[in-house]
C-alpha cells in the first residue's frame, strides 16, 4: 500500500518539478539576457554555459546565438565563431540563418581573418533575399573588397545597396577615388625605394622623428667612416665602420616598408569610418 502511495505521489510531483526546472532556466536565461544588455558579458557567458549543459536541446537552441555575441564581445573570436555555428545549424528560417551568417562574418572580420568572412557571406545567396538582408551584404562584401584593395569591386557592391540616394552613391564614387589616391601615396614599395636617401620614405609619410633618427644616424656613420678612413686607412674604415652603417641603413629601409603600411591602414580606416557616416545606416 505504501509503495502504492508513493508512486501516485511521484507521478504527481514529477511534472511539477520538470515545471519548476523549466521556470527556473528561463529565469537563469532571462539574467543571462540583462547582463549582455548591461555590457557584463563575462557573467552572462558563466550563466549560458552551465544553462548549455543543463537545458534541452530546444532551449539551447535559444541559447547559441547570445553566447557567441558575448564571446565575440569580449574578444574570444575562435569560441564565437563554435557557437555561430551551432545556431546556425540549429535554426530552421532561412532569414534568421542569413541573419547568423553576417554576425558571423563580422566576427571573422574583428580577428582579421578576412578570407572565412568571405566563405561565411558567401553562403547568403544574392537573389530572392530581403532589401535589409541585401544590403548588409552588399557593405560587407564592399567592406571586405575595400580592405583588400579591390576597390572597383567595393565600389560595384556599395552601389548595390538599395536605400542609397543619388547623392550617396555620388559620395561612393569620391569614396573610391579617395581611396586611390592612399594606396598610391602610401604605396610601400615606392616608399621603400624613397628612402634610399636615409629618412626620406619616413618624412613622406609623416613620421618625422623616425625620418630625423635615421637622417642623423646614416649620417653620423658616414661621417665617421670618412674620419677613421682618414686618420687610418680604408680597411679600417670598412671594417670597422661600414658594417654598422650598412645594419642601420637597411634597417631604416626595411622600417619604411612597414610605416608606409601601418600609414595606409591608417588612412584607409579613417576614410572608411568617415565613408560610413555619409550613407544611411544600415541595421
Amino acid at each position: 500500500m505504501r509503495c502504492f502511495f508513493g508512486s501516485i505521489l511521484f507521478l504527481t510531483l514529477l511534472p511539477l518539478s520538470k515545471l519548476m526546472a523549466q521556470n527556473s532556466i528561463e529565469k537563469y536565461q532571462s539574467l543571462a539576457n540583462e547582463l549582455y544588455d548591461q555590457s557584463k558579458y563575462t557573467s552572462a557567458i558563466d550563466i549560458f554555459e552551465r544553462l548549455l549543459f543543463f537545458g534541452t536541446d530546444k532551449q539551447n537552441r535559444s541559447i547559441y546565438l547570445p553566447l557567441a555575441r558575448c564571446y565575440n564581445a569580449i574578444g574570444e573570436y575562435e569560441k564565437a565563431t563554435v557557437n555561430y555555428n551551432n545556431a546556425y545549424n540549429s535554426q530552421r528560417i532561412d532569414t534568421i540563418r542569413y541573419d547568423i551568417l553576417i554576425e558571423s562574418a563580422i566576427n571573422f572580420m574583428m580577428d582579421k581573418d578576412t578570407s572565412l568572412a568571405y566563405s561565411e557571406l558567401l553562403n547568403i545567396p544574392e537573389t530572392g533575399i530581403s532589401h535589409r538582408i541585401n544590403d548588409k551584404l552588399r557593405l560587407l562584401m564592399g567592406t571586405l573588397d575595400y580592405k583588400s584593395g579591390r576597390y572597383q569591386s567595393a565600389k560595384n557592391h556599395f552601389l548595390a545597396i538599395s536605400s542609397l540616394t543619388n547623392a550617396n552613391k555620388k559620395e561612393v564614387a569620391v569614396f573610391i577615388n579617395k581611396a586611390y589616391k592612399i594606396s598610391r601615396r602610401y604605396n610601400p614599395i615606392m616608399v621603400q625605394w624613397m628612402s634610399l636617401i636615409p629618412g626620406l620614405g619616413q618624412a613622406w609619410c609623416g613620421y618625422y622623428k623616425e625620418s630625423a633618427n635615421a637622417f642623423l644616424l646614416s649620417g653620423a656613420l658616414v661621417l665617421l667612416f670618412a674620419d677613421v678612413s682618414y686618420q687610418y686607412n680604408l680597411i679600417d674604415g670598412l671594417l670597422s665602420v661600414y658594417p654598422w652603417f650598412n645594419r642601420y641603413y637597411k634597417g631604416g629601409i626595411t622600417k619604411s616598408y612597414k610605416l608606409a603600411e601601418r600609414k595606409r591602414e591608417t588612412e584607409k580606416n579613417k576614410l572608411y569610418n568617415s565613408f560610413l557616416k555619409s550613407i544611411p545606416p544600415i541595421n
